[in-house]
């Protein structure tokens, strides 16, 4: 299995992959946050430092544009390929936000599938003669789940290098379940194409990962986001069942321990806290202003802080915080006070077999 760390705008960019990929190594690949094309213009100051090379070393990272014109997603991709030597490209479909679906880019591109397809016949075509690849990253329809039929005819056709299913329409954002039922569509058709088939959506525990697996067993990548935000460890966690290194005393334990110690547990929470100053002192280096570090700081600790028991309390006392010294200072009660939570490593319940 092949893990990769989803785009989120505003959070994932180089500083936070750069201080994940130091203190939890081991994922496959890291997407950037995506590009938006100008008109007449390239990129962006803040664009070229997330994808230059000495701010991503050491790890394997996909840039991701965002656009519904092929004259501009090919400007950008040969930009990315001569200057930085990038070889793949990642087409977002996926963003659900109103504001872009209003202009037909993101899931709001879903909704024009015979300008979809002619977008793909000719960026495919452009990208050729560079020997680049094109993968897409896509939600399964922008009202409808009946719409990915037709994508999926789409795709099929492409010479894509990934297909990566977010199985939520865009109408729903982040609510409700992931449609595992459309991504079987996908999955079914998957060994008669030339690309591969990554998961992506709602995978917040190991349980969920392992429920995914059993489900679509020879599914061959999956695409973590929030739940690597909130847990760092994740991978490391699915990694230890998938290794067959679950601690617990018998093999009918429906919760198997985390961590092997206290000891242990309590080193865990010295490297989210380390992880989170190497963030934060790489963000002061580069920003002016403290309100625009404790912004970005409270961002991410949404996010970090419910992988801790109780957390909610300090989570209100980080919110109201004007000051970096005060939240840090709450940040280190919260890291010092209380545990991280003893997540289900394996189930050995019928639950776990059955979705």
């Amino acid at each position: 299995m092949k893990y990769y760390f989803a785009p989120l705008e505003g959070i994932t960019g180089h500083i936070y992959r750069r201080a994940h990929h130091t203190f939890y190594p081991g994922m496959n690949r890291y997407y950037a946050p995506f590009i938006v094309p100008k008109e007449k213009k390239y990129l962006s100051t803040k664009e070229r430092n997330d994808v230059c090379l000495e701010h991503n070393s050491g790890m394997m990272l996909i840039p991701q544009i965002m656009t519904n014109r092929p004259e501009e997603f090919l400007r950008i991709s040969r930009l990315l390929n001569e200057e930085y030597g990038y070889q793949e490209i990642n087409l977002n479909l996926g963003c659900p936000s109103k504001t872009v679906v209003s202009k037909k880019r993101g899931s709001g591109f879903l909704a024009e599938p015979d300008l979809l397809e002619r977008f793909l016949i000719q960026v495919c075509d452009g990208l050729e003669p560079y020997n680049m690849k094109l993968s897409v990253k896509t939600r399964i329809g922008k009202e409808s789940s009946d719409e990915f039929f037709r994508l999926l005819e789409i795709f099929a056709q492409i010479p894509l290098s990934e297909l990566i299913v977010h199985p939520r329409l865009q109408k729903n954002f982040y609510d409700g379940e992931p449609d595992l039922n459309v991504f079987a569509q996908a999955y079914t058709i998957s060994p008669k194409v030339n690309w591969e088939l990554c998961y992506n959506g709602d995978l917040f525990q190991n349980t969920d990962y392992w429920r995914l697996c059993k489900r679509f067993p020879k599914l061959s990548a999956v695409m973590l986001g929030r739940g690597l935000l909130t847990n760092p460890m994740l991978v490391e966690d699915i990694k230890v069942r998938e290794n067959g290194c679950i601690h617990g005393s018998g093999a009918k334990e429906a919760v198997l321990q985390r961590f092997q110690s206290a000891k242990e547990e309590k080193a865990e929470r010295k490297r989210r806290y380390e992880m989170y100053r190497m963030i934060c002192e790489e963000y002061m280096a580069v920003m002016s202003g403290e309100n625009t570090v404790l912004f970005k700081m409270k961002e991410l600790w949404f996010y970090m802080c419910q992988d801790f028991t109780l957390y909610q309390s300090y989570w209100k006392k980080m919110k109201k915080v004007k000051k970096l010294a005060d939240f840090d200072r709450i940040v280190i009660a919260l890291c010092e006070e209380q545990r991280l939570q003893e997540h289900i490593l394996a189930d050995n319940s019928s639950d776990l077999h059955e979705i």
